[in-house]
């Protein structure tokens, strides 16, 4: 299971994500397999400036799920998103569903 983490600080921010261990994995602690981060040029705007997915964890939606978080942070906090990660571009400008947090 992927559990997404979120700091901010007053210029920036990261949406983390973190897999929780499994029986049958070695490790019995999470471990952190992606990150998002971006800047806050103004307090409404967030830049999504980078989207990372660590290797051997890769296909399994987790930057979805860190950019799907944003967007919901976007909407809960009254904010616009310009996404300059091409992964965050192209993911949000597939659909209509998110044109109202992108600037």
């Amino acid at each position: 299971m992927i559990t997404i983490q979120h700091q901010e600080t007053e210029k920036s921010g990261v949406f983390e994500a973190w897999m929780q261990a499994t029986e049958e994995s070695a490790c019995t602690e999470p471990m952190q397999v992606g990150e998002m981060t971006y800047q806050r040029p103004t307090p409404e705007r967030m830049i999504i400036d980078h989207t990372r997915v660590f290797e051997g964890f890769e296909g399994r939606g987790i930057a979805r799920q860190m950019v799907l978080a944003a967007v919901d942070f976007a909407r809960a906090n009254n904010r616009q998103i310009i996404p300059v990660c091409s992964y965050a571009q192209a993911f949000l400008n597939r659909t209509e569903e998110y044109k109202d947090v992108l600037e």
